[in-house]
């Protein structure tokens, strides 16, 4: 089993995208996929069809493991963590508590592929997610989305993540489909490319803004993108590239 962590320090750079996107094309090939999803709003589990309560309030209310919060969607299994936003505010001890539980769960399940959607700037310690993901036994990945704006803040949060993931991806997104915006990103890649002598990341990648991708649903879209699917195939192939052209 493999876990691949979507994470970024700022919200709207496109992780449930990535995520549905990675998921849902992982299934379409056969592969088991769980797809976590940590936001607080739950946007991807909506746009699955998932509407039901969320673990934590699963556990809250004393009902068995997985009997709500974990969903079978066109063969794509939708694990979703919280009901609404105001979970964010809660104590978590509760499910904490129950993490040995939902493991074991999770590890039953005979699963190719995790695929994370975080909340904002989760870190290596969180007490929830990671609870659950570091005590299985699987290769961890991370693909780390940014801007152009926030390129320094991203590397600065992936150093934070450097023991606790060892194969990562940056990946400048949403880039306008202008020359000028395009030749700006692809400077931006090459220099943290070249620049990365720790090889804090594996593979930086620029992606133009496609506003199919943008509008993506996954389940019956047989919308392709040809940038996300090489970043998919380095996911699964560990490679180690530059990829801007």
């Amino acid at each position: 089993m493999e876990v691949v962590y979507v994470l970024g320090v700022k919200g709207g750079i496109g992780k449930t995208t990535f995520s549905l996107y990675f998921a849902n094309q992982l299934s379409l090939t056969g592969k088991k996929v769980l797809y976590i999803d940590h936001d607080y709003f739950s946007f991807g589990s909506l746009i699955l069809g998932h509407n039901d309560l969320g673990l934590l309030e699963e556990i809250e209310n004393n009902l068995p493991i997985f009997s709500r919060s974990l969903k079978n969607i066109n063969n794509l299994y939708i694990l979703k963590l919280f009901s609404n936003p105001l979970d964010a505010n809660k104590d978590y001890s509760l499910l904490s508590n129950s993490i040995p539980q939902v493991v074991n769960s999770i590890a039953k399940m005979g699963l190719d592929y995790v695929i994370l959607d975080s909340s904002v700037g989760i870190l290596p310690d969180n007490d929830i997610v990671i609870g659950l993901l570091e005590e299985l036994d699987v290769e961890k990945k991370g693909v780390f989305l940014s801007d152009m704006l926030s390129v320094n803040s991203t590397i600065k949060y992936a150093k934070l993540w450097e023991n606790a993931i060892k194969y990562k991806i940056l990946v400048i997104n949403m880039v306008p489909p202008i020359p000028e915006d395009l030749s700006e990103a692809m400077k931006i890649a090459n220099k943290v490319y070249d620049d990365n002598n720790s090889k804090l990341f594996n593979t930086v990648v620029v992606v133009p803004f496609d506003e199919k991708m943008y509008n993506y649903k996954p389940l019956g879209n047989e919308y392709e993108n040809e940038r996300l699917n090489t970043i998919l195939s380095c996911i699964v192939n560990r490679c180690n590239t530059l990829i801007i052209n």
